[in-house]
């Protein structure tokens, strides 16, 4: 095999890894959206998690890393352990109202 195509795999073999981050990322980060305004004000380290996806583990960090001056959680979560340099690991974001309604 010639080094073209080792880097051609390499880089083929990472860019699946960053879709599989982000398939993972839409049914996780609408699974939050759907928690109480309450429950996610509690700490990163009692919301992330890691979870099977496509037979291969993958870990979100999920936290309120901000709460506007209406009361408003802007909330993160963070999606990560598979390798996917050069492609950035992707993250989910959404606003959260103590209404229970959620916003972009």
């Amino acid at each position: 095999m010639g080094f073209l195509s080792q880097i051609t795999g390499f880089l083929e073999r990472r860019r699946r890894n960053a879709a599989l981050m982000r398939r993972a990322l839409a049914v996780v980060g609408a699974e939050f959206e759907q928690r109480s305004y309450e429950e996610l004000t509690k700490p990163a380290e009692v919301l992330s998690l890691r979870r099977e996806f496509e037979g291969v583990e993958i870990s979100f960090s999920a936290e309120a890393y901000e709460t506007k001056a209406n009361g408003d959680l802007a909330f993160c979560i963070d999606a990560g352990g598979v390798h996917a340099f050069p492609y950035a690991d992707p993250s989910y974001q959404f606003y959260k109202r103590k209404d229970g309604s959620v916003y972009y």
